[in-house]
């Protein structure tokens, strides 16, 4: 971890620990798991109607599945934050401006703000999309 002057600690380490605060920061609420349940939606920005967007009511990031059966396509729209993807199924390939790689199951791609990306399968390519749109 980077240093930080935000940072509350509250065990596994040597340095001042406060506990008291990181008590008072939390909130406890009880609720059945089902209420925590993301339900996807289909991604808007995206020319293909099988693109789910996880979207939680959180700022940090939301998260795009992309699932393509063999030789299926899909874009997505430039966003204003960075992505990191994280291949989960099968091999295609992904394009951004002049750029591309060829992508397999456990490939991990970075996407910088402001790049529109394409995908393209070969063979039943599943990929989660996880990114911040900077406002």
């Amino acid at each position: 971890m980077a240093t930080s002057d935000n940072v509350v600690r509250a065990g596994l380490t040597p340095k001042l620990r406060d506990v008291d605060t990181l008590v008072e920061m939390l909130t406890y609420e009880a609720g059945p798991a089902s209420q925590q349940l993301q339900r996807p939606t289909p991604f808007s920005d995206s020319d293909s109607k099988t693109d789910q967007l996880y979207d939680p009511p959180i700022d940090e990031f939301s998260v795009v599945k992309i699932a393509l059966d063999n030789d299926g396509k899909t874009s997505h729209r430039a966003v204003e934050g960075p992505s990191i993807c994280v291949v989960t199924k099968g091999e295609g390939k992904v394009s951004w401006g002049q750029d591309g790689e060829d992508v397999k199951k456990g490939d991990v791609v970075f996407i910088g703000a402001g790049e529109g990306v394409e995908w393209a399968a070969e063979s039943g390519l599943e990929v989660f999309r996880a990114f911040v749109e900077v406002k």
